[in-house]
């Protein structure tokens, strides 16, 4: 699908600026959850920190919306426009917002965490290990798009499943271990949060290797 909008980047302003602009919207939800492990794991203290979230969920919404207006518009005017390639743009933009509402979700969590034990094995596995892989799969993802790089699409839509599994199982896990009800509801929570945000992320890979009628559908790719 994407090497269309490669091509159509390379040769049209107004597609390189659409897809300049979500790759913005993406590295900016990258930066927020970067940002909410350290708020949550209280590694930084920072008595501006929704200010610093909220102000950037704005602005992907703000990007996602801007994008779908703009998009429509030049459609309209320009009827013999590549339909499939704009479409996709409208459907992974809306994938980008998306990701930035979970990561605030995750965020928003932190009113929740005074009285946590932030040293329990499952605390460190969701906001700890698993909070790394996710920041991971955002580069391999950034990377797969900005480069049309099919392979590393495939990885970042098998790492995205991957996570996702593994948040299927310690959500398990923390439901058949753990006694303390808000402990447990606040990782739940957590875990689940990281889930959609993985899926949203496989999502943006898809669009890379597969084609427009399957976007969304980032089903593990065949070899």
């Amino acid at each position: 699908m994407f090497r269309t909008i490669i091509k159509a980047r390379q040769e049209h302003a107004f597609s390189a600026k659409i897809i300049d602009e979500f790759l913005t919207m993406i590295g900016k939800s990258e930066e927020m959850l970067a940002y909410a492990f350290q708020i949550l794991t209280g590694e930084v203290k920072d008595k501006n920190a929704n200010e610093n979230i909220y102000l950037k969920d704005q602005s992907i919404n703000f990007t996602e919306r801007d994008i779908r207006k703009r998009v429509l518009i030049h459609l309209s005017v320009n009827p013999n426009a590549n339909l499939p390639e704009y479409l996709a743009l409208i459907s992974i933009a809306k994938d980008a917002e998306r990701l930035g509402d979970y990561v605030k979700n995750f965020y928003e969590l932190k009113q929740y965490l005074n009285k946590m034990n932030g040293d329990s094995p499952l605390f460190k596995e969701v906001f700890g290990v698993m909070g790394s892989e996710l920041l991971t799969l955002f580069e391999t993802v950034t990377g797969a798009f900005r480069t049309c790089d099919r392979e590393k699409a495939r990885s970042a839509i098998n790492q995205g499943h991957k996570i996702a599994k593994q948040c299927e199982n310690t959500i398990d896990e923390i439901i058949n271990t753990i006694d303390d009800v808000p402990h447990a509801v606040v990782l739940v929570l957590g875990t689940r949060y990281m889930k959609r945000i993985a899926r949203h992320l496989a999502n943006v890979a898809s669009s890379v290797v597969n084609p427009m009628p399957d976007l969304d559908f980032s089903t593990r790719p065949k070899k």
